[in-house]
């Protein structure tokens, strides 16, 4: 184990990272940079490093070595335009949800006036809805008591408290009135799979926001039974999903005669989005 008194200086900090996390040195910089909170081209400029700050440093690269993920060790998080406080236990936004939001305003037929979220998390769907959607007012749920915290100091740190409601609840427990848009990021990963997820999701963010029961739609189908009768006439339901539920959700949908439906594909060329209520059951 590196002694802390060889860690005066930027350079073995990252000497340090690349050997303790088993990575290159180009990862270890970017590692580094977003322990230190600067921009990984800006990490050389003072290459001292104090007593305190090195401790800190090395605490947080243990602390990632034992697998806790590095937005629980920073408790920020990047999601499109905002810097976001996530708390441990709260779900960790993915480059995905991104992507996800970027096609909203390719496939609404307009711009939502009310838009419900489901499963908020941290609040970052919510939060870009309301930069996307100005006129948009907002009802983002939660079952999650460190969620709507968490949601809560975002929220109010990008001071959208006037557009954004926050309402602790099971699914849709509580709503009333009728949605442009309902969207959720829901818990969709199949038991099957769960042990296969990497430690730092495993044993660290909250399972009850991925598992997403034995096939992986056990709360979509819920949320799209139950949902439906919330949309106005041109309302849309936009979820993610996985991709190895397609087949069973066009059942699904067919079963319950949705006729009205379109899967899109993610950054990485995996079908990860459905939209009820658009397009004609092709993808």
């Amino acid at each position: 184990m590196m002694s802390l008194q060889n860690l005066s200086s930027t350079r073995e900090l990252i000497r340090a990272a690349s050997k303790e996390l088993g990575i290159g040195r180009s990862e270890a910089e970017l590692v580094i940079a977003t322990l230190m909170n600067r921009p990984r081209l800006e990490i050389y400029l003072k290459d001292t490093v104090n007593e305190e700050d090195g401790f800190i440093l090395w605490s947080r690269i243990q602390q990632l070595k034992n697998g806790i993920p590095i937005e629980y060790v920073t408790k920020r998080v990047q999601f499109r335009d905002y810097t976001l406080s996530v708390q441990p236990g709260v779900f960790i936004p993915r480059i995905e949800t991104e992507s996800f939001v970027e096609l909203l305003p390719k496939i609404l037929p307009r711009s939502p006036e009310r838009v419900l979220e489901i499963g908020t998390g941290c609040g970052a769907i919510s939060i870009a809805l309301a930069q996307l959607y100005p006129d948009a007012d907002i009802i983002a749920t939660d079952i999650s008591e460190p969620a709507i915290a968490n949601a809560v100091q975002n929220i109010k740190s990008f001071d959208f408290e006037s557009r954004i409601h926050l309402l602790r609840c099971d699914m849709l427990e509580g709503i009333t009135g009728k949605f442009d848009l309902i969207v959720s990021n829901p818990p969709y990963v199949p038991r099957s799979r769960m042990k296969l997820l990497p430690k730092s999701v495993r044993e660290f963010e909250p399972l009850k926001a991925i598992d997403g029961g034995e096939h992986g739609v056990q709360f979509i189908e819920k949320l799209v039974k139950k949902g439906m009768d919330y949309l106005t006439g041109a309302g849309v339901m936009a979820l993610e999903i996985d991709e190895d539920s397609v087949k069973k959700l066009k059942t699904f949908m067919a079963d319950r005669h949705i006729g009205s439906f379109v899967f899109k594909r993610d950054l990485f060329n995996k079908y990860r989005f459905l939209f009820i209520g658009v397009g004609n059951e092709k993808s």
